[in-house]
């Protein structure tokens, strides 16, 4: 067999890649007949058959990669990007699938790889049930992209039909997302439907009360944290990378999002997001009006009147934003400890402000992490000025800066000459322009013939290619000013 460079092939290294996505997961017969074990399988029969029609080739399976409940529509998989490396690396010259969709559902990036980086790559791409073969030469591979469009059109109808079904059960009040809000659980008969749970709802209650008793976010978050009630990813048992050291912090935002949410009153909101298309991974948050509200869905952890004074409350509160001051090392320090960004304070009565570093100012009075590292900031400043300008002046020539000032003052002076003598003969052009034109309309009026004519403008016509070629001349010059002066700064 030749490949794609019309060399002979005796060893073919293969990868076996698969795929599933969620939507095909515990489907019918036919989809389960997709699973990734049937489709190793077949993978694998396909490669018996190769040994049997062609006996001088060694044909060595090197890895058999999965991308289990991920869409084709995307090409941002795990084992796809391994199976990438391995072919850069010249490792595998060979893949096979069950079929084109399983290499992808985005025909325009599917067709890229049939087409242009496979045969760049010098691979042999094997697609089993369409019989595409990319070292054949064969009509399957003629109708390939046909069949990647017809691939993307079931992704973009299936993700349609999944929109709509989510839509649908929204609208019935039905909860279409993963964990519920904090102070609720799934209700165990019932999927589409969360019931009360009584200790983290007790938390719930709490927060509000604190809030209506004038407590800010900040001194409740520190109440619940130092009463070591545990937050609520720890409550619902959700693993997440949480620092080690703050994993029992209640945050201000945490705080925040509990008192704000509607859902507390029974009410289900969902729809508040979407994506561009099918294909695309971005978000678009929508505004409030295009939410999915539907009354009533749940029992209320919150009555109406409290829910809407803690609103009040906020709307008080949130439009009273601290001034910003600006300083020049603003942003740019570091904390050496903790590696964190190292903060400013400003004293409004005070000539002098300090720094401290804002893990320590965040989170340093609830837990013992870093340190304050409060320094004045304007002698920081000064320092660093200082060091600066040190460091600057080691590398500045004196006698080459001064060469340099006074070379830009006479390039300057050059240049302002240039420019007065071009507009000067701009001007000139401009009058000998009127004058030939004045003499043509004395010809045409017969106040002078034709002999006149030729014999006076021939001698403006010479005047005006002189000036036009004085004119280029000082714009050469100047060009090459500016270039000098280019080189100059360069140097």
């Amino acid at each position: 067999m030749y490949d794609n460079y019309f060399h002979i092939v005796d060893t073919f290294s293969i990868i076996i890649y698969t795929r599933l996505s969620k939507e095909e997961i515990g489907k019918s017969k036919e989809e389960q007949s997709k699973s990734i074990k049937n489709q190793i399988e077949i993978c694998r029969r396909y490669i018996e058959d190769e040994e049997k029609n062609y006996p001088n080739c060694k044909f060595q399976i090197i890895a058999i990669l999965k991308d289990d409940g991920i869409s084709g529509t995307t090409f941002d998989r795990t084992d796809f990007k391994k199976l990438l490396q391995l072919i850069e690396e010249k490792k595998a010259n060979m893949v096979i699938t069950t079929d084109l969709s399983r290499l992808g559902r985005n025909h325009v990036k599917t067709d890229d790889f049939l087409e242009e980086w496979f045969p760049e790559h010098n691979v042999r791409y094997v697609s089993i049930v369409e019989s595409v073969d990319t070292y054949a030469d064969c009509v399957s591979n003629d109708i390939a992209p046909i069949i990647n469009w017809s691939n993307e059109h079931f992704a973009k109808l299936t993700s349609k039909k999944i929109k709509g079904r989510f839509q649908l059960l929204r609208k019935e009040g039905k909860w279409t997302g993963g964990e519920p809000p904090f102070g609720y659980k799934i209700d165990k008969e019932n999927p589409y439907h969360f019931v009360v749970d009584e200790e983290s709802a007790e938390i719930v209650k709490r927060i509000f009360s604190l809030f209506l008793s004038n407590h800010t976010i900040f001194e409740i978050a520190n109440i619940l944290t130092n009463e070591n009630v545990p937050i609520p990813t720890v409550m619902k048992g959700i693993r997440r990378n949480l620092n080690t050291e703050l994993k029992e912090l209640w945050k201000e935002e945490t705080i925040k999002n509990i008192l704000t949410n509607e859902m507390y009153l029974g009410y289900m909101i969902q729809g508040k997001t979407t994506r561009l298309n099918h294909k695309s991974k971005k978000i678009i948050y929508l505004p409030k009006e295009q939410w999915v509200r539907v009354k009533g869905t749940h029992e209320a952890i919150i009555d109406e009147k409290t829910f809407q004074m803690a609103q009040l409350l906020f709307q008080g509160t949130k439009n009273q934003t601290k001034k910003s001051y600006d300083y020049l090392l603003k942003g740019l320090l570091k904390c050496n400890e903790c590696g964190r960004s190292i903060g400013i304070q400003h004293f409004q009565n005070r000539k002098n402000n300090y720094t401290i570093c804002n893990y320590y100012r965040k989170y340093g009075r609830r837990k013992n992490v870093c340190s304050a590292h409060r320094f004045l900031y304007e002698k920081i400043e000064e320092i660093i000025l200082n060091r600066i300008s040190e460091d600057c002046l080691k590398y500045v020539n004196y006698e080459a800066l001064v060469k340099k000032i006074e070379n830009r003052q006479r390039m300057g002076l050059l240049k302002k000459d240039l420019n007065q003598k071009m507009k000067a003969c701009q001007n000139e052009i401009g009058k000998i322009q009127e004058q030939i034109d004045a003499i043509y309309e004395d010809k045409l009026n017969g106040i002078i013939d034709e002999k006149q004519y030729k014999r006076v403008s021939s001698s403006k016509l010479n005047t005006l290619q002189y000036l036009e070629n004085k004119l280029n001349r000082f714009r050469k010059e100047k060009m090459k000013l500016e270039n000098e002066n280019i080189f100059h700064k360069m140097k």
